[in-house]
This record gives structure tokens, sequence and C-alpha cells, in this order.
């Protein structure tokens, strides 16, 4: 979008611009003022949808005038704070996620990727569960005692930032013949505890289940459903993502077959877009494709929403480091 507004007066007149009232502080917009004249360009979006208008500043004083130049960007057909999403034909509203920190998102235009593990990857990790959301790292599993459930906890590459995974697939191997009350999958993250169990529509081939990576798929401990604000939270920074290993022979050994679970990225790897994965404004200190992220000088500061603020280091400082009443000596050698 390219918007030009001329303004005249002695001297000239400095060209500001606005979106909906506010001023324009986005990245994606570049502006320019010269002798009264004002230029606006902008790489738009559906969430930059709005009334952008200029506004004329004299330099002996502020002066804000009605609207001269005024333009409406349609392009969203959700409601406010929601997002069109899926593929052509089975398109649908999803409202916006955004870490609880803003309304404006669209559909993220990226890619589906994988990532693929042996598990009995030298990196794989093993812990137990007490049921109630307690992790305990498990250092070795010989002679483990085949009465307690063991978990394969997946390293780096599969925990912390995921919601990019939303709407993907995880495949793992499975035994149908497990108790169903004890978990299959357990993920942890932002003081939340949500469980997967078997079911046989899961099951493709070969004892290998293709579980969807959607509040559908969850449930909280007391299984009671998830929304979808609730699970992109877990997923917005996942502390344990543990996978139930089955017996063989009455006892537990790491399997040789692996898992894969679904990613996105901004490249293409012939696995097509990624359909329900969305992209939002983030205010300022927040960033990451749903906000999940705190921007280089935040850090995560937990008041307000479930996932906290992201603040300014001043501001941890102010807040958390006591000013010292005592006087200091230095003695330099």
């Amino acid at each position: 979008m390219n918007l030009t507004c001329r303004g005249t007066g002695v001297p000239p007149p400095i060209v500001r611009w606005k979106m909906n009232g506010n001023e324009l502080l986005d990245p994606v917009c570049d502006w320019v003022s010269e002798e009264g004249v004002g230029h606006l360009s902008c790489r738009m979006r559906f969430i930059d949808a709005g009334n952008y208008s200029c506004h004329l500043a004299h330099p002996l004083g502020m002066v804000d005038v009605q609207p001269v130049t005024v333009a409406v960007v349609q392009g969203n057909p959700c409601p406010k704070g929601e997002f069109l999403a899926g593929d052509e034909g089975t398109t649908s509203c999803l409202k916006c996620f955004c870490s609880g920190v803003s309304e404006l998102c669209h559909k993220a235009d990226i890619f589906r990727w994988n990532y693929t593990m042996a598990l009995n990857d030298w990196k794989m990790h093993y812990a137990t569960w007490d049921g109630n959301g307690t992790v305990e790292m498990v250092k070795t599993i010989n002679n483990f005692s085949p009465n307690r459930s063991l978990y394969y906890s997946l390293p780096y590459r599969f925990i912390e930032y995921q919601v990019k995974s939303y709407g993907g697939y995880l495949h793992i191997p499975i035994e149908l013949n497990e108790p169903q009350e004890i978990p299959d999958i357990i993920l942890t993250g932002y003081n939340r505890t949500i469980v997967y169990r078997h079911s046989k529509n899961d099951v493709i081939s070969n004892g290998t289940a293709r579980i969807k990576l959607h509040e559908s798929h969850f449930v909280y401990l007391n299984a009671s459903s998830i929304d979808r604000s609730e699970f992109l939270t877990v997923f917005a920074y996942i502390d344990h993502f543990l996978i139930r290993m089955p017996l063989k022979n009455g006892r537990y050994e790491p399997s040789e077959q692996s898992i894969v679970m679904d990613s996105a990225s901004d490249y293409q790897r012939g696995l097509g877009k990624a359909t329900i994965v969305e992209e939002c404004r983030c205010p300022a200190g927040f960033r990451g494709t749903s906000c999940e992220r705190c921007d280089f000088g935040y850090n995560r500061a937990f008041v307000g929403p479930a996932m906290g603020l992201c603040m300014p280091w001043e501001w941890h400082r102010a807040r958390y480091v006591p000013k010292s009443t005592t006087p200091r000596t230095y003695h330099y050698v």
C-alpha cells in the first residue's frame, strides 16, 4: 500500500501517519516527510486492516486535524480477534492465541517439516511420572522395575517453543495392549499438564500411532477437555515431553523405531503448507509467530496473562534488585 499526503504552510508542516488513531510503529511500514509531502509504504497483511490517516504537525506547535487521507484496507472476513485458517474450501475462523497479548493475527505463510529421531538415540533421556504432574529424570534404565511406568523424555529439539507444531502430526510406536488409563503422552508447560491416551482410531500400521497435535486429542489429568488457548499455552514452552515406553520381554529396552513430529518453517520441503498456524502482530517486547518469546532486552515476568508479560530489563532491575545503602570501597591493584 502506497499513500501520499500533502500539506501547506509556512514553514511546511511535518506529515505523520496513524492507524486507527494510533501512531504507526510497525516495522512493515516505511514513511518519509519532505517539504510538506508525506509518503507511506506498507507491506500489507490481513492483520494490517484498518483506517490509515495522515496528520500535520507544524514546527511551532502540534495540530491534530481531521484525517486528510483515509485508507480502509479489507481482507480478513473473520470477526475481530480471529483469523481465516485452513485450506481452500475448508476454511474457518480461529481465535487468535497470540499468548494473550494481541488480538491481531492472520494465517502464517510457512511450510510443514518434521523432526525425526530414533528412540534409542544417545541424546534420548528417560523419566518417571507420579500421576500428579511431577516428573523425575532417570539416569539409567538397567534393571528398572517393570512394575513402574517409564517414559522417553524427548530432548531439546522437541521441547520449548513448539507453537508451530500446532495442527501437525506426531508419529510414535504404541502398544494397544497397555492399560489405557496410563497416559501414552505427557506434556507439561507453564504449570499445566496435558495427556494423551491411545485410541484405535489413531493407529495406522505396524503399531505406529498418528496423533494430531490438536486440543481435541489431549485432555487434562482429570480427563476434562481443553481448549485451543490452553493447548497452545503448553506448546508455547514445553518443559517435559514424555512418551510411554512399552515393556519388551518383561523389561524396558529402548526401541529401534523412530518418532516423527511435525513443525513448520519458512522453507519449502515438499510437505505442504501449515494451514492453521497463526502469525500475530506483537506488542513491543514480544516476538515469535504467537508472541511466545521475549524480544532482546526483555525478560518474562509472571504478571498479568497466564504466560506473563515480557518486561524490559530496567523493570526487572527496579523491581528485584535492592538498592544498596552500604558504601563500597574499591581497591585497585
